[in-house]
């Protein structure tokens, strides 16, 4: 093992996920410094390593058709991964639409703007250790294959999804007994010639008819076809555990192992039983299951459901929410609470600002909200903007030791539509 390495920012940003992407190209854009650490080998989180398929949050709820409620970065991103996944935006119930993209145009979309604005990116780094000195983080211990390094930023944003840094650091989160249920994503191949409508359908009955007589597990009819992923005769299918998910290293493990070997056993079993299924095969799997919510980090202010349903607005706003409640449970389907239609909800500077670390920042799954708004608020446009606000706040203080100036700059640059 090499000697400790030193090093030294203005900024360094937690995980790579969506969130973490959005605040890096934020700070360096306001003049900072910025390192991006991320404990896989490759950029994009869970919208990579989990497969997601469908970036959700970008646009206002309506029937008629999709607007953009995120405006700057977020868009931008989102237009680009669009245009090399070649994919169109999407129509699903009650007026919602979102994005289908391709993961690995994700990753290399993610990589392409970090590179661009001068991010310095350090891929399979673990944050095992935080030092706290006067309310500050002084120093991230960084655990690499070969080396351990100690990064001295002048802020951090942590967009590990689970609040590592507060966790690391022994300051209080918001936790809960029991999280959201995770979803495990796999590619199809060799799907029969019909419309997807007709497909999932099909899928469904047989799936049915397989755990009446005893050959399927009764968790397979939580599968459901990616809405907009289907292309070429391959789509991605998302199986939902059927537990919550408690926070445990044993119930993560526990739903790995499980996601797998059903999602093995049943393409196995509709291949033998079902004639119209008869060529279906596993192309891909995700590299992990995804998890929707877990450990929070403590804010200034809190998000509330009621902030969601009633579409808040406050002056501090810097980020949008207009994806509604999708809480995943131990039901098939999720519970679903919705808002006014063309409107949304603002996520303000103080839920992205921890109440005990003057200079910790957060975004994505891991900012200051309850269970049943983080339900709303953990989607991918959702997190580009809380990332994108985030890594503006942390840019501010690095510079000056306050980030309250950074909130009328963020409104200036139009991150999200005002005038829903």
């Amino acid at each position: 093992m090499k000697a400790v390495e030193a090093m030294h920012c203005d900024v360094a940003v937690v995980g790579a996920g969506a969130a973490g992407i959005a605040a890096a190209v934020a700070a360096t854009k306001a003049g900072a410094e910025v390192i991006i650490v991320e404990r896989q080998g490759f950029t994009g989180g869970l919208a990579t390593t989990a497969m997601v398929g469908t970036i959700c949050g970008l646009y206002y709820r309506n029937p008629a058709g999709a607007r953009y409620a995120v405006q700057g970065f977020a868009r931008e991103f989102a237009e680009s991964v669009q245009a090399k996944s070649q994919t169109q935006i999407t129509r699903f119930a009650e007026g919602l639409h979102f994005l289908p993209y391709r993961p690995a145009i994700f990753h290399q979309e993610a990589v392409r703007r970090l590179q661009q604005a001068g991010v310095r990116l350090l891929l399979r780094g673990h944050v095992t250790g935080v030092q706290v000195d006067a309310r500050q983080v002084h120093e991230l211990r960084i655990q690499t294959q070969s080396q351990v390094l100690s990064v001295y930023p002048g802020a951090v944003v942590d967009c590990s999804g689970t609040a590592q840094v507060s966790m690391l650091a022994g300051v209080e989160r918001i936790r809960e007994d029991s999280y959201q249920a995770g979803a495990f994503v796999f590619q199809v191949s060799g799907l029969p010639p019909i419309a997807p409508e007709s497909l999932e359908w099909e899928l469904i009955r047989c799936i049915k008819r397989g755990i009446q007589i005893g050959g399927l597990d009764p968790c397979c009819e939580r599968v459901s076809i990616v809405p907009g992923s289907w292309e070429q005769g391959r789509a991605l299918f998302k199986l939902g555990m059927s537990v919550p998910f408690d926070g445990s290293i044993a119930c993560l493990t526990q739903y790995e192992l499980d996601a797998r070997e059903r999602s093995v056993r049943m393409i196995d079993y509709l291949n033998r039983n079902e004639p119209l299924l008869a060529h279906l095969s596993i192309s891909a799997m995700a590299t992990e299951v995804g998890i929707r919510t877990g450990e929070r980090s403590q804010g200034i202010d809190m998000l509330g459901q009621n902030h969601v349903l009633s579409c808040s607005k406050p002056d501090d706003g810097v980020a949008i929410g207009t994806w509604p409640i999708e809480f995943w449970g131990a039901q098939r389907k999720p519970d679903m609470h919705y808002f006014a239609l063309d409107d949304g909800y603002w996520i303000t500077a103080g839920m992205l600002v921890s109440r005990h670390l003057d200079n910790l920042f957060f975004a994505g799954r891991g900012f200051s909200a309850t269970e049943l708004a983080m339900a709303s608020a953990r989607v991918i446009g959702t997190c580009l903007g809380t990332g994108y606000a985030a890594g503006s706040l942390a840019a501010q203080f690095s510079n000056t030791r306050e980030w309250q100036t950074a909130i009328k700059t963020i409104r200036s640059q139009q991150i999200f539509a005002e005038g829903a």
